[in-house]
Protein backbone atom coordinates (compact mmCIF):
# COMPACT_ATOMS: atom_id res chain seq x y z
CA UNK A 1 0.00 0.00 0.00
CA UNK A 2 1.29 3.45 -0.95
CA UNK A 3 0.65 6.86 0.58
CA UNK A 4 -0.54 9.19 -2.17
CA UNK A 5 -0.96 12.94 -1.81
CA UNK A 6 -3.67 14.63 -3.87
CA UNK A 7 -3.35 18.40 -3.88
CA UNK A 8 -6.70 20.04 -4.50
CA UNK A 9 -8.30 16.84 -3.23
CA UNK A 10 -11.39 18.68 -2.01
CA UNK A 11 -12.27 19.93 -5.52
CA UNK A 12 -14.20 18.31 -8.35
CA UNK A 13 -11.31 16.48 -10.02
CA UNK A 14 -9.43 15.92 -6.77
CA UNK A 15 -12.34 14.35 -4.90
CA UNK A 16 -12.91 11.87 -7.72
CA UNK A 17 -9.21 10.98 -7.65
CA UNK A 18 -9.35 10.48 -3.89
CA UNK A 19 -12.38 8.20 -4.14
CA UNK A 20 -10.75 6.09 -6.86
CA UNK A 21 -7.54 5.71 -4.85
CA UNK A 22 -9.45 4.75 -1.73
CA UNK A 23 -11.40 2.17 -3.74
CA UNK A 24 -8.06 0.69 -4.83
CA UNK A 25 -6.96 0.36 -1.20
CA UNK A 26 -4.42 3.17 -1.18
CA UNK A 27 -3.70 5.47 1.72
CA UNK A 28 -4.52 9.02 0.71
CA UNK A 29 -3.48 12.40 2.04
CA UNK A 30 -5.30 15.49 0.81
CA UNK A 31 -3.91 19.01 0.57
CA UNK A 32 -6.75 21.51 0.40
CA UNK A 33 -7.73 24.96 1.61
CA UNK A 34 -11.21 23.99 2.80
CA UNK A 35 -13.17 20.88 3.72
CA UNK A 36 -14.86 20.98 0.29
CA UNK A 37 -16.16 17.73 -1.12
CA UNK A 38 -17.17 14.70 0.90
CA UNK A 39 -15.85 11.31 -0.12
CA UNK A 40 -18.22 8.56 -1.15
CA UNK A 41 -16.02 5.62 -0.19
CA UNK A 42 -17.54 4.00 2.92
CA UNK A 43 -15.24 2.72 5.64
CA UNK A 44 -12.16 4.75 4.72
CA UNK A 45 -11.29 8.40 4.44
CA UNK A 46 -8.23 10.44 3.53
CA UNK A 47 -5.93 12.33 5.87
CA UNK A 48 -6.91 15.98 5.38
CA UNK A 49 -4.23 18.70 5.54
CA UNK A 50 -5.77 22.16 5.30
CA UNK A 51 -3.51 25.01 4.25
CA UNK A 52 -2.25 27.18 1.42
CA UNK A 53 -0.34 25.81 -1.58
CA UNK A 54 1.60 29.10 -1.58
CA UNK A 55 3.03 28.35 1.87
CA UNK A 56 6.27 26.50 1.18
CA UNK A 57 6.70 25.22 4.75
CA UNK A 58 3.16 23.86 4.84
CA UNK A 59 3.61 22.16 1.46
CA UNK A 60 6.92 20.65 2.56
CA UNK A 61 5.42 19.20 5.72
CA UNK A 62 2.47 17.83 3.76
CA UNK A 63 4.64 16.13 1.14
CA UNK A 64 6.93 14.58 3.74
CA UNK A 65 6.44 10.83 3.94
CA UNK A 66 4.32 10.34 0.82
CA UNK A 67 5.20 7.98 -2.02
CA UNK A 68 3.34 9.66 -4.90
CA UNK A 69 1.89 13.11 -5.54
CA UNK A 70 -0.96 14.12 -7.85
CA UNK A 71 -0.98 17.91 -8.15
CA UNK A 72 -4.34 19.36 -9.17
CA UNK A 73 -4.49 22.66 -7.22
CA UNK A 74 -5.14 25.66 -9.46
CA UNK A 75 -6.63 29.13 -9.37
CA UNK A 76 -9.44 28.07 -11.63
CA UNK A 77 -10.69 30.72 -14.02
CA UNK A 78 -11.59 33.54 -11.74
CA UNK A 79 -12.47 36.61 -13.72
CA UNK A 80 -10.79 39.91 -14.20
CA UNK A 81 -8.71 41.03 -11.26
CA UNK A 82 -6.67 38.16 -9.82
CA UNK A 83 -3.42 38.23 -11.82
CA UNK A 84 -1.11 38.08 -8.79
CA UNK A 85 -3.16 35.40 -7.07
CA UNK A 86 -3.37 33.29 -10.23
CA UNK A 87 0.43 33.38 -10.62
CA UNK A 88 1.04 32.64 -6.94
CA UNK A 89 -1.26 29.61 -6.88
CA UNK A 90 -0.64 28.15 -10.33
CA UNK A 91 3.09 28.86 -10.61
CA UNK A 92 4.54 29.40 -7.12
CA UNK A 93 2.33 26.65 -5.73
CA UNK A 94 3.64 24.26 -8.38
CA UNK A 95 7.24 25.24 -7.61
CA UNK A 96 6.60 24.47 -3.93
CA UNK A 97 5.33 21.02 -4.86
CA UNK A 98 8.28 20.34 -7.17
CA UNK A 99 10.86 21.34 -4.55
CA UNK A 100 9.23 19.29 -1.82
CA UNK A 101 8.84 16.22 -4.05
CA UNK A 102 12.56 16.31 -4.87
CA UNK A 103 13.54 16.93 -1.24
CA UNK A 104 11.52 13.98 0.04
CA UNK A 105 12.34 11.57 -2.82
CA UNK A 106 8.79 11.17 -4.07
CA UNK A 107 8.56 8.23 -6.46
CA UNK A 108 6.41 10.05 -9.02
CA UNK A 109 4.64 13.36 -9.53
CA UNK A 110 1.60 13.56 -11.80
CA UNK A 111 1.02 17.22 -12.64
CA UNK A 112 -2.38 18.40 -13.84
CA UNK A 113 -2.03 21.02 -16.56
CA UNK A 114 -4.86 21.94 -18.96
CA UNK A 115 -5.77 21.71 -22.63
CA UNK A 116 -6.05 25.47 -22.26
CA UNK A 117 -2.32 25.77 -22.87
CA UNK A 118 -3.29 25.16 -26.53
CA UNK A 119 -6.05 27.78 -26.37
CA UNK A 120 -8.17 28.18 -29.49
CA UNK A 121 -6.77 25.32 -31.54
CA UNK A 122 -6.25 25.76 -35.27
CA UNK A 123 -5.69 22.09 -36.13
CA UNK A 124 -8.52 19.62 -35.64
CA UNK A 125 -7.93 17.54 -33.63
CA UNK A 126 -5.08 19.09 -31.66
CA UNK A 127 -2.35 16.93 -30.12
CA UNK A 128 0.28 17.29 -27.43
CA UNK A 129 2.56 18.81 -30.10
CA UNK A 130 0.07 21.50 -31.14
CA UNK A 131 1.63 24.96 -30.55
CA UNK A 132 0.86 26.70 -27.30
CA UNK A 133 -1.77 29.41 -27.62
CA UNK A 134 -3.09 30.45 -24.18
CA UNK A 135 -6.01 32.85 -24.40
CA UNK A 136 -6.59 34.02 -20.81
CA UNK A 137 -4.93 34.50 -17.44
CA UNK A 138 -5.69 31.00 -16.22
CA UNK A 139 -4.27 29.38 -19.35
CA UNK A 140 -1.22 31.64 -19.35
CA UNK A 141 -0.28 30.87 -15.75
CA UNK A 142 -0.95 27.15 -16.21
CA UNK A 143 1.41 27.18 -19.19
CA UNK A 144 4.11 28.93 -17.15
CA UNK A 145 3.64 26.27 -14.46
CA UNK A 146 3.89 23.41 -16.95
CA UNK A 147 7.09 24.87 -18.38
CA UNK A 148 8.48 25.05 -14.84
CA UNK A 149 7.60 21.36 -14.42
CA UNK A 150 9.50 20.35 -17.55
CA UNK A 151 12.49 22.49 -16.60
CA UNK A 152 12.55 20.83 -13.19
CA UNK A 153 12.29 17.39 -14.75
CA UNK A 154 15.23 18.12 -17.02
CA UNK A 155 17.43 19.45 -14.22
CA UNK A 156 16.45 17.20 -11.33
CA UNK A 157 15.26 13.92 -12.89
CA UNK A 158 12.23 13.77 -10.63
CA UNK A 159 9.88 11.20 -12.23
CA UNK A 160 7.08 13.36 -13.65
CA UNK A 161 4.08 12.93 -15.93
CA UNK A 162 1.86 15.77 -17.13
CA UNK A 163 -1.84 15.43 -17.91
CA UNK A 164 -3.81 18.00 -19.89
CA UNK A 165 -7.43 17.05 -19.14
CA UNK A 166 -10.11 17.79 -21.70
CA UNK A 167 -13.00 19.92 -20.34
CA UNK A 168 -14.38 17.81 -17.51
CA UNK A 169 -17.97 17.28 -16.42
CA UNK A 170 -20.00 14.74 -14.47
CA UNK A 171 -21.30 14.16 -10.92
CA UNK A 172 -19.82 16.73 -8.57
CA UNK A 173 -19.38 19.42 -11.22
CA UNK A 174 -21.50 22.57 -11.09
CA UNK A 175 -19.82 24.48 -13.94
CA UNK A 176 -22.05 22.90 -16.58
CA UNK A 177 -25.17 23.16 -14.42
CA UNK A 178 -26.08 26.65 -15.66
CA UNK A 179 -25.93 25.48 -19.28
CA UNK A 180 -28.14 22.44 -18.57
CA UNK A 181 -30.57 24.46 -16.46
CA UNK A 182 -31.02 27.27 -18.97
CA UNK A 183 -31.57 24.82 -21.82
CA UNK A 184 -34.19 23.03 -19.74
CA UNK A 185 -35.98 26.31 -18.98
CA UNK A 186 -35.81 27.46 -22.62
CA UNK A 187 -33.77 30.51 -21.61
CA UNK A 188 -30.43 29.66 -23.18
CA UNK A 189 -29.18 32.21 -25.73
CA UNK A 190 -26.83 31.11 -28.47
CA UNK A 191 -24.09 33.63 -29.21
CA UNK A 192 -22.73 33.68 -32.73
CA UNK A 193 -22.88 30.74 -35.16
CA UNK A 194 -21.99 28.08 -32.52
CA UNK A 195 -19.86 26.18 -35.02
CA UNK A 196 -16.82 25.99 -32.73
CA UNK A 197 -15.98 22.49 -31.56
CA UNK A 198 -16.37 21.47 -27.92
CA UNK A 199 -15.20 18.21 -26.36
CA UNK A 200 -16.64 17.39 -22.94
CA UNK A 201 -14.77 14.71 -21.00
CA UNK A 202 -16.70 12.60 -18.51
CA UNK A 203 -14.85 12.63 -15.19
CA UNK A 204 -14.42 8.84 -14.95
CA UNK A 205 -12.46 8.77 -18.21
CA UNK A 206 -10.13 11.50 -16.97
CA UNK A 207 -9.55 9.65 -13.69
CA UNK A 208 -8.60 6.53 -15.68
CA UNK A 209 -5.89 8.61 -17.34
CA UNK A 210 -4.49 9.78 -14.02
CA UNK A 211 -4.35 6.22 -12.73
CA UNK A 212 -2.37 5.14 -15.79
CA UNK A 213 0.13 7.97 -15.40
CA UNK A 214 0.55 7.17 -11.73
CA UNK A 215 1.55 3.57 -12.42
CA UNK A 216 2.80 3.16 -15.99
CA UNK A 217 6.58 3.26 -16.44
CA UNK A 218 6.28 4.75 -19.93
CA UNK A 219 4.33 7.74 -18.60
CA UNK A 220 7.41 9.33 -17.05
CA UNK A 221 8.71 12.33 -18.96
CA UNK A 222 5.58 12.56 -21.12
CA UNK A 223 2.55 14.81 -21.43
CA UNK A 224 -0.85 13.36 -22.29
CA UNK A 225 -4.19 14.77 -23.33
CA UNK A 226 -6.86 12.77 -21.48
CA UNK A 227 -10.62 12.55 -21.90
CA UNK A 228 -13.31 11.34 -24.24
CA UNK A 229 -12.78 11.25 -27.98
CA UNK A 230 -16.00 12.92 -29.18
CA UNK A 231 -15.88 16.56 -30.17
CA UNK A 232 -18.95 18.22 -31.67
CA UNK A 233 -19.98 21.72 -32.78
CA UNK A 234 -21.61 23.64 -29.95
CA UNK A 235 -24.90 23.59 -31.83
CA UNK A 236 -24.88 19.79 -31.68
CA UNK A 237 -23.91 19.76 -28.02
CA UNK A 238 -26.90 21.94 -27.15
CA UNK A 239 -29.15 19.60 -29.13
CA UNK A 240 -27.82 16.52 -27.29
CA UNK A 241 -28.39 18.14 -23.91
CA UNK A 242 -31.92 19.25 -24.90
CA UNK A 243 -32.74 15.76 -26.14
CA UNK A 244 -31.65 14.14 -22.86
CA UNK A 245 -33.68 16.76 -20.96
CA UNK A 246 -36.65 16.06 -23.24
CA UNK A 247 -37.03 19.72 -24.23
CA UNK A 248 -36.68 21.63 -27.49
CA UNK A 249 -33.17 22.76 -28.49
CA UNK A 250 -32.42 26.46 -27.92
CA UNK A 251 -33.43 28.67 -30.86
CA UNK A 252 -32.64 32.29 -29.99
CA UNK A 253 -29.32 33.48 -31.37
CA UNK A 254 -27.63 36.84 -30.81
CA UNK A 255 -24.64 38.31 -32.70
CA UNK A 256 -21.17 37.74 -31.27
CA UNK A 257 -19.80 41.26 -31.84
CA UNK A 258 -22.04 43.25 -29.46
CA UNK A 259 -21.60 40.65 -26.71
CA UNK A 260 -17.81 40.84 -26.98
CA UNK A 261 -17.96 44.63 -26.79
CA UNK A 262 -20.16 44.49 -23.69
CA UNK A 263 -17.82 41.92 -22.08
CA UNK A 264 -14.84 44.19 -22.71
CA UNK A 265 -16.61 47.15 -21.13
CA UNK A 266 -17.56 45.06 -18.08
CA UNK A 267 -13.95 44.00 -17.58
CA UNK A 268 -12.61 47.56 -17.83
CA UNK A 269 -15.16 48.85 -15.33
CA UNK A 270 -14.95 45.99 -12.81
CA UNK A 271 -11.24 45.08 -12.80
CA UNK A 272 -9.95 48.33 -11.19
CA UNK A 273 -12.55 47.90 -8.46
CA UNK A 274 -11.54 44.31 -7.73
CA UNK A 275 -14.99 43.10 -8.72
CA UNK A 276 -15.60 39.95 -10.77
CA UNK A 277 -17.34 41.20 -13.93
CA UNK A 278 -20.77 39.64 -14.58
CA UNK A 279 -19.74 39.22 -18.23
CA UNK A 280 -16.18 38.85 -19.48
CA UNK A 281 -14.37 37.87 -22.66
CA UNK A 282 -13.28 34.51 -21.31
CA UNK A 283 -16.91 33.54 -20.78
CA UNK A 284 -17.77 34.58 -24.33
CA UNK A 285 -14.80 32.56 -25.61
CA UNK A 286 -16.89 29.45 -24.91
CA UNK A 287 -18.78 30.33 -28.11
CA UNK A 288 -15.64 31.21 -30.09
CA UNK A 289 -12.77 28.86 -29.38
CA UNK A 290 -12.27 25.44 -30.92
CA UNK A 291 -11.60 22.69 -28.38
CA UNK A 292 -11.08 19.44 -30.23
CA UNK A 293 -8.32 17.06 -29.18
CA UNK A 294 -6.81 13.66 -29.88
CA UNK A 295 -6.05 11.14 -27.12
CA UNK A 296 -4.15 8.90 -29.53
CA UNK A 297 -0.80 9.35 -27.76
CA UNK A 298 -2.25 8.07 -24.49
CA UNK A 299 -3.82 5.16 -26.33
CA UNK A 300 -0.57 4.25 -28.09
CA UNK A 301 1.77 4.55 -25.11
CA UNK A 302 -0.42 3.74 -22.11
CA UNK A 303 -3.23 1.67 -23.59
CA UNK A 304 -5.70 4.37 -22.57
CA UNK A 305 -9.33 3.87 -23.58
CA UNK A 306 -12.18 6.27 -22.86
CA UNK A 307 -15.34 4.36 -21.97
CA UNK A 308 -18.15 6.92 -21.55
CA UNK A 309 -19.77 8.32 -24.68
CA UNK A 310 -20.74 11.98 -24.86
CA UNK A 311 -24.45 11.15 -24.80
CA UNK A 312 -24.07 8.72 -21.91
CA UNK A 313 -22.02 11.26 -19.96
CA UNK A 314 -24.68 13.92 -20.49
CA UNK A 315 -27.36 11.47 -19.32
CA UNK A 316 -25.39 10.54 -16.18
CA UNK A 317 -24.74 14.18 -15.36
CA UNK A 318 -28.39 15.14 -15.80
CA UNK A 319 -29.42 12.31 -13.47
CA UNK A 320 -26.96 13.54 -10.83
CA UNK A 321 -28.29 17.10 -11.11
CA UNK A 322 -31.83 15.76 -10.74
CA UNK A 323 -30.88 13.68 -7.73
CA UNK A 324 -29.58 16.88 -6.14
CA UNK A 325 -32.81 18.69 -6.98
CA UNK A 326 -31.04 21.15 -9.27
CA UNK A 327 -32.83 20.25 -12.51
Amino acid sequence: MSLILVTGGTGFLGSHLVNRLLEQGEEVRVLGNSHGKSYSRKGSSPELCLGDIRDGEFVDETVKGVDYVIHTVSNFRKAGSDKEQAYDINVTGTENILNSCAKHNVKRLVHCSTIGVHGDVKEIPATEKTPYNPCDLYQETKLIAEKKVWEFYKNNKLPISVIRPISMFGPGDKRMLKLFSMIKKGKFLKIGPCTAFFQPAYIDDVIDGFMLCLNHEKAVGESFIMGGEEYVPLEELFTIIASELDVKPPKIRIPLGPVLLLASICEKVCAPLGIAPPLHKRRVSFFQNNRAFSVQKAKNILGYDSKVSLQSGVKKTIQWYRDKGWL
